[in-house]
């Protein structure tokens, strides 16, 4: 295996021992030659880039944006304070998703 997925897969297999009611579970990955697929749970609400900038029909409440800034940083908290700490650096409206009941996790 060359170096760089080495690296993928190991970041990965480190990334998948996580457990956190605020991260989305990681199910598996496919790594084949230059492509890279990481597999999540499914988020039925979509992103909240969806719900905020894009027109979905339904608009966020002030308490659920409380709500959604509250578990963004404690997702952020729960990784940025691991044994090994993991410096989310893609930390965006996109990668924050929400699922059915308007629950937030991060990507």
């Amino acid at each position: 295996m060359k170096p760089n997925t080495l690296n993928f897969v190991a970041e990965v297999n480190y990334l998948g021992q996580f457990s956190n009611p605020n991260l989305v579970k990681l199910f598996g990955y496919c790594c084949e030659d230059e492509h890279r697929l990481l597999v999540y749970e499914y988020m039925a609400s979509g992103s909240l880039e969806k719900h905020l900038f894009r027109r979905t029909g339904s608009t966020l409440t002030w308490s659920k944006r409380m709500k959604i800034a509250l578990h963004a940083a404690r997702g952020l908290a729960f990784l940025h304070g691991a044994e090994r700490p993991i410096i989310y650096r893609d930390f965006k409206t996109s990668n924050i998703l929400l699922d059915a009941v308007c629950r937030l996790l991060i990507c």
